[in-house]
């Protein structure tokens, strides 16, 4: 496996969303493995974090050095779903005491201890232990919550479904709409085919519609072509590094290794294409800076 991605001086990708004001940084990672992290900086001043990535050294300190640089406040942070590659990095701060940012209001609906447990024993425990340590304000969102921040709203199109017969944590994500100015972003998670029957039972598909959305579960194994097609993205955001969108083995960048992983990444670009979709950004290209 590769060892650290370096990217110490960090030089944006640029990309006009045509968003209206405030901007979109989706973060590469800073080491192999695959996580998901974004930064608002709203038009009118404030900071919203989606996830943060996983609970690495290298990743929570990258985090905490963008943070930083933001006057160590976030007025909201939202957290998907209960894997650790979207809320490890905020654990990995408070387990090492170095959770001196303001966080106002921290953003989630997870799934009980104990169901957690039975499906991924690792993750619960944890996470939950560092959420006692911090004693930060939390927030459970539910369908139709807004929260409005500096010019910016962030709209739950849908709360933790009823999880008791899903197979796995995935489906659990919460899905909502960032409304910038002029444009909007539709960010799923990990969401996948096993919450869809249960969506579409519960909410309002036509809410899903969206020109820019985040790929769930790092743009491979998530949702069906058929959902996508309820969203139809023109701008593909994927929280996914080389090896993975190439569909390379677990972690290798070698290319060798293209389209020999068990990935489904092929296939969803594929989709994309079909449907209409005009660019795709990835974090294999580094880290991108939407406006």
């Amino acid at each position: 496996m590769d060892q650290l991605i370096k990217r110490e001086n960090i030089d944006f990708n640029t990309f006009d969303l045509d968003l209206g004001g405030g901007s979109l940084l989706q973060v590469a990672n800073r080491t192999p493995i695959q996580m998901m992290s974004y930064i608002i900086d709203c038009p009118n001043g404030g900071v919203i974090v989606i996830d943060g990535g996983n609970a690495l050294k290298d990743e929570a300190e990258h985090l905490y050095s963008l943070l930083e640089k933001r006057g160590k406040h976030v007025d909201y942070w939202f957290f998907t779903h209960a894997h650790g590659d979207h809320y490890g990095a905020l654990v990995y701060l408070i387990e090492n005491d170095m959770l001196d940012i303001k966080i106002d209001n921290l953003v989630y609906d997870f799934p009980s201890q104990e169901w957690l447990e039975t499906v991924d024993s690792d993750c619960a425990p944890r996470f939950f232990a560092a959420m006692e340590k911090a004693s930060i304000n939390t927030v459970t969102p539910k369908a139709g919550d807004v929260f409005e921040c500096g010019g910016i709203s962030v709209e739950i199109i849908s709360g933790l479904l009823d999880y008791k017969d899903f197979p796995n944590i995935n489906p659990t994500s919460i899905i909502f709409k960032v409304h910038f100015p002029k444009r909007d972003v539709l960010f799923l998670g990990d969401f996948d085919k096993n919450g869809e029957d249960s969506f579409k039972k519960t909410y309002d598909v036509n809410k899903l519609r969206c020109d820019i959305v985040q790929m769930p579960h790092h743009g491979q194994n998530g949702i069906t072509r058929s959902f996508y097609e309820l969203i139809m993205p023109k701008y593909c955001l994927y929280t996914a590094p080389d090896w993975l969108w190439e569909n390379n083995l677990y972690g290798i960048n070698d290319p060798e290794t293209k389209g020999k992983g068990p990935f489904t990444t092929l296939e969803t670009r594929r989709w994309m294409e079909e449907l209409g979709a005009k660019e795709s950004f990835h974090l294999g290209q580094g880290d991108w800076l939407f406006t």
